[in-house]
């Protein structure tokens, strides 16, 4: 389902510019139980065609953590014959101060606003159905959610405009997708402006308000190519997601 952490998943394959196939399938079903232990979503089944094997990735921030990985070695080796043309560090490579910042802010996306925070909020509210109803957690789950996206925010760098100092990487996708995750659930304002959403201090009910500097921030990640052509694919699974359920009327 492209409208949740899969969607990081293909953004980052849009980023690097490999060729992939896109299975459609939901959490605990079949297919998700086929290649995750706990049936859940995302998974990457990899292909090596040298050794003639195939092995699965979990995890959104592990699989784009390989996946830069794997798009770096394959860009270092070409550029050993031809040095030209800009490299892709999407991840930094491993034992340098960039990929310990890096290892850093993907943990903490991924544990202080993460799972922390907005899936507390998917188990307790979206799927109360299936987790039960805690309103007291999702409650404080906000309020986990704003402390930790006040202490990012900080790292956000005044020169390249994202996280890392180099420029774009994939820890901008984490973050850039729980902030909308957040704006779609009604915890973050979509927009400095929008007054009708300015919270204050202890207010549990209302939007976080926006900063214009992490406005800004998720202006120019949106407007990245890889991920105008991830959103489309994701706007496209939507609508034949609703055809599918008006054929059934």
């Amino acid at each position: 389902d492209l409208n949740m952490r899969p969607f990081r998943n293909v953004w980052m394959l849009e980023e690097i510019g490999v060729s992939y196939h896109h299975v459609n399938c939901k959490p605990w079903s079949k297919q998700a139980k086929a290649v995750h232990p706990l049936g859940k979503v995302p998974a990457l089944v990899v292909k090596d065609v040298d050794n003639q094997k195939q092995f699965t990735i979990v995890e959104s921030a592990a699989i784009n953590t390989f996946l830069g990985d794997l798009v770096r070695e394959i860009d270092s080796n070409k550029r050993t014959n031809d040095d030209t043309g800009p490299s892709k560090l999407l991840v930094p490579p491993p034992a340098t101060h960039l990929r310990a910042k890096y290892d850093s802010l993907t943990l903490f996306i991924m544990t202080e606003l993460d799972s922390q925070a907005l899936w507390i909020h998917r188990k307790h509210s979206d799927l109360k159905d299936v987790f039960g109803e805690a309103p007291i957690a999702v409650t404080e789950a906000k309020r986990q959610f704003e402390n930790a996206l006040d202490a990012i925010e900080i790292e956000l760098d005044d020169k390249s405009g994202y996280l890392l100092e180099s420029g774009f990487s994939a820890c901008d996708i984490l973050l850039s997708n729980c902030c909308f995750w957040a704006q779609q659930i009604g915890w973050l304002a979509r927009s400095p402006s929008d007054e009708s959403t300015i919270s204050t201090a202890g207010d549990t009910a209302m939007p976080k308000s926006l900063s214009p500097k992490l406005a800004s921030y998720l202006a120019q990640c949106r407007r990245r190519s890889a991920f105008v052509k991830a959103n489309e694919l994701r706007k496209g699974q939507v609508s034949e997601r609703k055809e599918h359920q008006r054929s059934k009327i």
